[in-house]
């Protein structure tokens, strides 16, 4: 390369950030840009009378060792290595008209403890565990994109899931209807009730097994320390970054079908040989280029959301006093409650007590309870703040669900404290996303996993990548979708691309 090439990515989430430091591993300079004064997008923390609150990991895929996303992880600098990693006991402990059922990290303690619960189930459960092992035994190859991965690897991942069959088996069944082959009532309950909605089985038995595999950790500090490492590697590679800088709108040389630039609101244009969009598709797509190119494969999956669900939430935070010991998350039945146009009928409360330097203070605990919403629930939320009854019914949901906590847990009498609420539109205000959804579209059985190659018909420079190019989504897909926006960048510069070794990094660290 003759001359340094110039790359604008717009978001500085997970995956903006990822872009922005491979790409200056590979010779280019990068502006980042970010509309909100810090950078995380999504994977986001913040303060509420001096606790911190965390508002996305529950687990990390791409924890443990020997991964291909943990090299990816290490060499963006999210975390340094298996040292900054909390492993959890469980995916969560599931309790129905008294009887507690727990996807124990441990899967022989799991299988162990079903069975005791359910004998005459013995069959099933073990079923389910031998295809959560299953899954632990097939790891996706996800460092390039499909179409650049070596035959081998493509071969060699083929050969694991025709080993592995029920790797297949599990995409076109749901939960529940996995669930009905078992007898006991709380067996069948949990199944149905560790993962939101209408999921495939296929999507909760990947969650759980890397929770088994002890690949599903969570690293200390939280989602803020986590980006704000990404951050400051990023600025020591050289990067330049504009927070508090909306972007207006992509402009696009259409006789020579390339990007050129971007407008900010402020009027600032910034040029670029190079433009990757890290941020909701949709977003780019119909504000920043004004409708003007085809959206592909998101029409259908956007506009029909009773097929295609984006799953968003209200995120509840609390200040616990004297929170009674046990396993966490605990989700339990509740008496209904409605929130947006949902009605609940359990509550899943998460202490992060595994974390006590950061969410532990004089015997208080900061616990989280995210509720479950869809694309009705966004626009019942909409509508409420029109109204200006939007508060008030923050503060309702928030005072009901402390009382269920408080009859599930009596001793927290006088002890639970509210410090924050969180709605689709909170996720939609700060990150733009589709209607509040934190997540990419659900991988049902009624649709078929969806994947996008990050091109934009037209735009020969561009490049789409983040946690909604693919489905479910998730900080994995963020960070892997951003390696990949700057792959495809090399090839099309004809530049061997190359990360730092970990040799490298652990130097550095």
């Amino acid at each position: 390369m003759n001359e340094r090439k110039n790359i604008v990515i717009i978001g500085a989430g997970v995956s903006g950030l990822a872009s922005g430091i491979v790409a200056l591993q590979n010779g280019f300079d990068v502006t980042l840009i970010e509309k909100n004064p810090l950078v995380g997008g999504l994977c986001m923390g913040w303060y509420r009378r001096g606790r911190y609150l965390d508002g996305c990991i529950h687990w990390l895929t791409g924890s443990k060792s020997g991964c291909d996303l943990y090299d990816m992880w290490t060499n963006v600098h999210a975390f340094r290595d298996e040292r900054d990693i909390i492993q959890l006991d469980s995916f969560g402990t599931f309790e129905y008209q008294g009887t507690k059922v727990t996807f124990w990290r441990d899967i022989t303690r799991a299988r162990a403890e079903w069975i005791s619960i359910s004998k005459e189930d013995t069959k099933m459960i073990n079923k389910f565990f031998d295809i959560v092992e299953d899954f632990m035994a097939v790891p996706a190859p996800i460092k390039q994109p499909v179409a650049y991965l070596p035959l081998s690897v493509l071969l060699s991942f083929i050969g694991k899931i025709i080993k592995h069959p029920s790797y297949l088996y599990t995409m076109r069944m749901s939960c529940e209807g996995f669930a009905k082959k078992f007898k006991h009532p709380a067996l069948r309950w949990a199944l149905t009730h560790v993962q939101p909605g209408p999921g495939n089985l296929f999507s909760m038995i990947y969650s759980y097994s890397t929770i088994t595999d002890n690949n599903g950790g969570v690293p200390r500090g939280g989602s803020l320390k986590m980006v704000n490492n990404m951050k400051d590697y990023y600025l020591e590679l050289g990067g330049k970054l504009l927070v508090n800088s909306p972007v207006e709108k992509i402009n696009v040389d259409k006789k020579k079908k390339v990007a050129t630039s971007v407008t900010l609101e402020n009027g600032k244009v910034i040029e670029g040989d190079y433009i990757i969009a890290s941020l909701d598709p949709n977003f780019t797509l119909t504000k920043l280029l004004n409708n003007k190119y085809p959206k592909n494969s998101f029409d259908k999956r956007i506009y029909n959301y009773k097929k295609n669900p984006l799953p968003g939430c209200v995120l509840l935070q609390f200040e616990i006093e004297d929170l009674p010991e046990g396993n966490y998350p605990l989700s339990f039945e509740i008496e209904p409650l409605k929130v947006g146009k949902t009605i609940v009928d359990h509550l899943t409360l998460r202490s992060h007590a595994y974390d006590k330097d950061t969410y532990v203070r004089d015997n208080k605990v900061i616990c989280s309870m995210l509720i479950d919403q869809y694309d009705e629930d966004y626009y019942e939320w909409k509508k409420l703040l029109k109204d200006e009854t939007y508060k008030d019914e923050k503060n309702r949901i928030a005072s009901e669900c402390a009382k269920r906590i408080v009859k599930q847990l009596p001793s927290l009498e006088g002890k639970v404290t509210v410090l924050d609420v969180a709605t689709p539109w909170t996720f939609k205000r700060y990150t733009n996303t589709t209607r509040g959804g934190y997540m990419s579209f659900m991988f049902t059985t009624k649709n078929d996993m969806y994947s996008s190659d990050g091109r934009v018909m037209g735009i020969n420079n561009l490049y789409l990548s983040g946690n909604f190019m693919a489905s479910p989504g998730g900080l994995p897909f963020a960070l892997s979708t951003g390696y990949h926006a700057v792959q495809r960048i090399c090839r099309r510069e004809n530049i061997k691309y190359a990360l730092a070794t970990q040799r490298e990094l652990n130097k550095e660290y």
